[in-house]
């Protein structure tokens, strides 16, 4: 099955379009001459490359094993003749005067050609005038010929003015089907490996691009047997399939700067309303609903102060919808400059093209804090890909100021539910309390609880307003200085016994030591936590815990 990008080209290259640009990845470098060439084969044209680390113009061509072949051309014809800069841009000169009937790729001049808000030294910019009127020439010149130049790169990004004139065609992450025909002609795996078999091992590889998929598979046992027994197919897709997946995850996270979570095996305490919400929301995912026209809501807004549990909840949502997460740190695109909209637009390509997740925005209002332009172009990108798209993604983002985002972001229609992520009260902490104990301390595992309901008051009310990573921190430290404690004292054998006993005093030792933010800030964290409110529905249920008489509040 041949991609979607080489059918646009065909028809540029049949219409005879003096110029197209391109936009593919660098690992589909390989592929993609291959596919110019095999157009050019087909429809009796010959094709050339050129980029700025050639001195000559090189002629691509198929070999009879239907392998590339790249070979200098006729020096005689090679204008380039010393290694500078300004000669080497006069290969529009030589393709405007010199070839007929052909097809010229040339690489890696879209920094010159870029949008006019970039701001770079004079010489730069002579350059980029006079490269953009070299190829308005071509155009205007090659208009009846019957040749192309193809501008190849990895960001095909035009100045305003270049838009209008030169046609811009991106190389799309593969489809499902596209996939399959690859893995087919790969060779890589057994071509009697029933059809069930390519699908599910396709399914594993969205997301990445064609080159990536075979270079990940690469490594697989090449031996196996061409008549396949059910049980050694199921092996092979088992064997495939996981290698294919621990690849994609490492390769998107480098490519992307995120982390690609498959679907996540965590625990919450507390925020059942929240949870509840995301189990109507997996039902929404199912083809029924698609038959009734329903879908999953374009956003999800998490609104509270610091350390209350977002990050954690957005893996919680992801869990119980069964599907992949996404995290991102939204400052990086920031800090990206020239290049953040061009991330930001690829990162949402993959989330379109892998579908069925969760994408989270941690600390979203923080891009927004300095209200520059750059924030702005961001957000608009943002909102107009959750407004305009059609896949199920769900998108999640956390936010401990909702005054710094732009009032358009938290409308209807962007983020469609806005949930408020308190202080945990008591019921809540007692459950986030025993989930990270029974990390360390057995006796709380299986349901296990070990302190009385007075041990539990005790404790409780020492941490009142202390949120979900304080807690975290207080258990782990208690369990860190009894293990000190147990090994001074010479009461652990080589068998590692006995086991570790955290106490109601370890934990409240600990607390001692840390002044939790909502006392040490109580301002701020006030005036968040009444924004808050104001703006986002409950993600916990009243307390209806045996500790809910303790829950005092204070500082209100």
């Amino acid at each position: 099955m041949q991609s979607n990008v080489f059918y646009a080209l065909q028809e540029h290259i049949l219409n005879n379009s003096p110029l197209v640009a391109c936009e593919s990845p660098f690992q589909e470098r390989l592929r993609f001459f291959l596919g110019v060439a095999q157009i050019c084969h087909k429809l009796g044209k010959s094709c050339y490359l050129w980029n700025l680390g050639e001195s000559a113009i090189k002629k691509v061509s198929i070999s009879v094993e239907g392998n590339l072949v790249l070979q200098d051309f006729d020096a005689r014809q090679t204008i380039i003749t010393e290694q500078k800069r300004t000669e080497y841009f006069e290969v529009f000169d030589f393709w405007q005067t010199q070839l007929e009937n052909g097809v010229l790729i040339v690489e890696n001049i879209y920094p010159w050609l870029q949008a006019e808000n970039v701001v770079k030294q004079t010489e730069f910019l002579l350059m980029s005038e006079w490269i953009k009127s070299s190829l308005l020439n071509l155009k205007l010149y090659n208009d009846r010929a019957r040749k192309t130049l193809i501008l190849l790169g990895d960001s095909a990004s035009l100045s305003k003015d270049m838009v209008g004139e030169i046609p811009i065609i991106s190389h799309e992450l593969p489809e499902l089907d596209e996939i399959i025909s690859v893995l087919r002609h790969s060779q890589i795996l057994p071509v009697s490996l029933e059809n069930k078999y390519w699908s599910e091992i396709a399914r594993a590889g969205i997301g990445l691009y064609a080159s990536d998929i075979i270079r990940g598979l690469a490594s697989l046992n090449k031996e196996f047997n061409l008549e396949l027994t059910a049980s050694a197919g199921e092996q092979i897709v088992k064997q495939a399939t996981k290698q294919l997946l621990e690849y994609k995850i490492d390769l998107l996270n480098k490519l992307y700067n995120i982390e690609f979570v498959p679907p996540p095996k965590v625990k919450l305490g507390g925020l059942e309303l929240m949870q509840e919400a995301f189990q109507k929301f997996k039902v929404l995912l199912s083809p029924v609903a698609k038959q009734y026209n329903l879908r999953v809501p374009k956003g999800v807004m998490f609104v509270g102060p610091p350390g209350t549990g977002k990050s954690h909840a957005a893996k919680v949502c992801a869990q119980i919808m069964g599907v992949p997460l996404v995290l991102v740190d939204w400052g990086n695109f920031r800090s990206e400059g020239d290049r953040a909209e061009v991330k930001l637009q690829k990162l949402l390509k993959l989330a379109d093209r892998l579908n069925q997740i969760v994408i989270y925005f941690d600390d979203l209002d923080k891009g927004f804090a300095g209200d520059d332009d750059l924030s702005r172009r961001l957000a608009g990108q943002l909102l107009t890909w959750m407004q305009e798209r059609t896949s199920d993604v769900v998108v999640i983002a956390s936010v401990n100021r909702m005054e710094w985002l732009p009032p358009e972001l938290t409308r209807a229609g962007r983020f469609d539910y806005i949930y408020k992520v308190d202080l945990p009260n008591n019921g809540e902490r007692h459950a986030i309390f025993k989930l990270h104990a029974a990390r360390f301390d057995c006796r709380f595992r299986n349901g296990g609880d070990p302190f009385t309901e007075a041990e539990w008051r005790r404790l409780l009310k020492a941490t009142n307003r202390c949120v979900g990573a304080e807690i975290q921190t207080i258990v782990e430290r208690a369990a860190a200085t009894t293990f000190y404690e147990m090994l001074a004292g010479g009461e652990i054998d080589r068998n590692c016994q006995p086991q570790l006993e955290l106490t109601v005093e370890a934990l409240l030792s600990e607390r001692k030591q840390m002044n939790p933010l909502a006392i040490r800030e109580a301002d701020r964290v006030e005036s968040m936590r009444h924004k808050a409110d104001i703006q986002g529905l409950p993600s916990s249920p009243i307390d209806d815990s045996i500790y809910a008489n303790g829950n005092v509040e204070i500082f209100r």
